[in-house]
């Protein structure tokens, strides 16, 4: 029995709500869209995560594994032809054998705060934010076999201001990737893709992957690495939390470096409660403003320290 072939001349990858923002954007080029099945989107816990073949008007194949790795993803990879693949919200290296099933090869994007090869690895937005970099680099870049090594497509530099969080990031990053996606398709079509070798002056180096639990507050640090790890990992993330996770704070601000600086405030003290609910916490060196926050099983009084709530 013969095996019907199909060809898709344009494939995006993705598993994300921000993959289906693109889709939006570029579905009169895309033919098919790759992404996952229920029970691997539940698996992983993919941040952003959604089962986005549900909103998509046109062809999608659900893979039933994230990596690529069984004989169902190896047969239809093998039965059929594809150019262009695009990846936008698939976190996992694209094995050699998907590679070599595109004729013109897959692009995807990350970021790095000083250009790669330097911070390759995962999370890339969300470290540089909490490691306080004013800016990061938004490469397109063709995959090859090792994770972020390949040849640039377009790098832009976005600016990390005093007023981001991630989301706003994210977004920044988003619109990049849109610009650079539309600049790529018709390159594609006029056959005039170029590419550049990555700068290897710049060292290599591998962000870590973050967990849930990368989010405590250590109220050792001073005031702006609180306040950046909170905005690096505000939603759609975890969340920066204290008291094992009784206390998320998914907004906050340094507030003052000159008040309560008396010696019987100690780190993690509630100074005032607001009357929006907003509170000032006092950290090593100053205060912090916390604007948004979610308790479960605690009720914040003025006084109480956020170390020391059973």
């Amino acid at each position: 029995m013969s095996v019907k072939i199909s060809h898709y001349n344009i494939v995006l990858f993705g598993v994300k709500t921000d993959t289906y923002d693109l889709y939006k954007k570029f579905k009169d080029n895309i033919d098919l869209v790759v992404t996952l099945d229920n029970d691997e989107i539940q698996k992983y816990h993919i941040s952003g995560g959604k089962k986005i073949n549900k909103l998509i008007d046109k062809e999608c194949y659900e893979s039933n594994s994230y990596n690529f790795s069984t004989q169902e993803c190896r047969d239809f990879f093998k039965n059929n032809t594809f150019n262009l693949g695009i990846v936008y919200g698939w976190q996992r290296i694209i094995p050699q054998y998907v590679l070599d099933s595109f004729k013109h090869g897959i692009f995807g994007f990350h970021a790095s705060p000083l250009g790669l090869p330097f911070g390759k690895g995962r999370s890339p937005l969300n470290w540089s934010m909490i490691l306080d970099f004013k800016q990061v680099y938004n490469h397109c870049f063709q995959y090859n076999k090792n994770p972020d090594d390949g040849d640039i497509y377009s790098t832009t530099k976005l600016d990390i201001l005093p007023w981001d969080n991630i989301s706003s990031l994210r977004l920044k990053s988003i619109i990049d990737a849109e610009k650079a996606i539309n600049n790529l398709i018709k390159d594609f079509n006029n056959n005039q893709i170029q590419l550049q070798n990555q700068d290897k002056s710049n060292p290599e180096s591998f962000f870590p992957k973050r967990k849930s639990d990368d989010g405590k507050i250590d109220l050792t640090k001073n005031t702006n690495e609180i306040f950046n790890l909170v905005r690096g990992v505000s939603k759609p993330f975890p969340g920066a939390f204290l008291l094992n996770g009784k206390v998320t704070i998914w907004e906050a601000y340094p507030f003052s470096y000159t008040l309560f600086t008396e010696n019987k405030y100690k780190p993690g003290d509630i100074l005032k409660i607001l009357n929006d609910n907003s509170f000032l916490l006092k950290t090593i060196d100053g205060v912090l403003l916390v604007k948004d926050y979610t308790c479960n099983g605690v009720k914040l009084i003025v006084g109480n320290n956020l170390n020391n709530i059973k």
